[in-house]
């Protein structure tokens, strides 16, 4: 520009002219270069805007398979799915960032018809169509501004879909060693299996032995029983509770747990009691009453205890607490540790009603 405001004149004979030229060449030549950068910057833009559509589309194609695929991976996939619809939302908003770049270029070619419509009024309209140049310099910096910020955007977006590329294939591996080693566990647990029925057929044979044996054990028991009867009818006064304090304990199993009832003196409702417990009250029973104990052991009808349970019980009650196991066994050749838990066997272990 020269002194006077005006852009320089470049034209040649400018000296010779300079009384006769006029002011519309000059105002030409303005418009002329502002068309131009309009035409040049939405050129540009349009050819950076179609290869950015395609750029997206194509992005947002590879995001498609790569959620398709992340939703095949199941619950382990969950993250990268989030990375992925994360980085989705920045390429819609980037795509909402360039329909806004398209909308401004649209109204910038509304405004440039607007002008070309008010060149007939150029003498009113110079000052303000100077101002708008201004106005479109800066919105040209601005669009230069938004287009670097899109690629910045662009790029950011093309390493995060990398990164989650990435991400995926480790995923992939991951995926297919945890498959190789749910085979292995399948092949584990199909030898567990084929074990355990050989267990489960070994453990069936040795109850039906463990039967067999506690069948013979009650037969040599009813044997011994019928042999000490004999004994004690030659030898030893038969067990009874004349002269002596009764105490009644009923036994019994209801749904896998052990119940104990007691009751004193044959009468009375019968209390329930735990093992330690009633220890201590036979203790405290038996030190009391000088003429001993007599134990009467009650296996209701469907008590639910094995035979070796119910002698157990009852040959620890009567070792303990009973008169007839506290005293000294009257022959070396029939020591006390041999001698059945109550009168006989049979009756000790006989399911009662009571």
């Amino acid at each position: 520009m020269n002194e006077s405001g005006g852009f320089v004149d470049l034209r040649l004979n400018r000296q010779e002219n300079r009384g006769n030229e006029s002011f519309w060449p000059s105002f030409t030549d303005i418009m002329t270069v502002v068309v131009m950068i309009f035409l040049i910057s939405m050129v540009v833009v349009l050819l950076r805007n179609m290869e950015l559509v395609k750029e997206l589309r194509a992005t947002l194609q590879a995001e498609r398979e790569a959620m398709e695929l992340a939703r095949a991976a199941g619950k382990e996939k969950q993250s990268i799915r989030a990375q992925l619809e994360a980085a989705l939302e920045q390429l819609r908003a980037a795509d909402e960032r360039i329909a806004e770049l398209e909308g401004r270029v649209a109204r910038l070619q509304e405004q440039n018809e607007v002008r070309a419509r008010a060149i007939a009024d150029r003498d009113l309209q110079l000052e303000a169509l100077l101002e708008e140049r201004n106005s479109l310099a800066q919105q040209a910096a601005q669009l230069m501004l938004d287009r670097e910020a899109a690629q910045e955007e662009r790029r950011t977006a093309l390493e995060e879909r990398r990164q989650a590329r990435q991400e995926l294939e480790e995923l992939q591996r991951a995926h297919l060693e945890l498959k190789e080693e749910l085979s292995r566990k399948s092949l584990q647990v199909a030898a567990l299996k084929s074990k355990l029925q050989i267990q489960e057929q070994q453990l069936a044979q040795a109850r039906e032995e463990r039967q067999s044996v506690e069948e013979k054990y009650l037969q040599l028991a009813g044997d011994y029983d019928t042999l000490k009867v004999k004994y004690d009818r030659l030898v030893r006064p038969a067990r009874s509770p004349k002269g002596r304090y009764l105490v009644e304990v009923r036994y019994y199993k209801r749904k896998g747990r052990y119940h104990i009832e007691w009751r004193e003196g044959g009468e009375g409702e019968f209390k329930a009691v735990s093992r330690k417990k009633l220890d201590a009250i036979l203790g405290g029973l038996k030190r009391k009453h000088d003429e001993g104990l007599y134990i009467k052991v009650i296996l209701p009808k469907g008590n639910g205890l094995s035979f070796s349970e119910a002698w157990s019980f009852t040959n620890r009650l009567h070792r303990n607490y009973d008169y007839y196991y506290q005293e000294a066994p009257p022959t070396a050749e029939t020591p006390a540790a041999e001698a059945p838990p109550a009168g006989s066997p049979a009756e000790a272990l006989t399911p009662s009603g009571g």
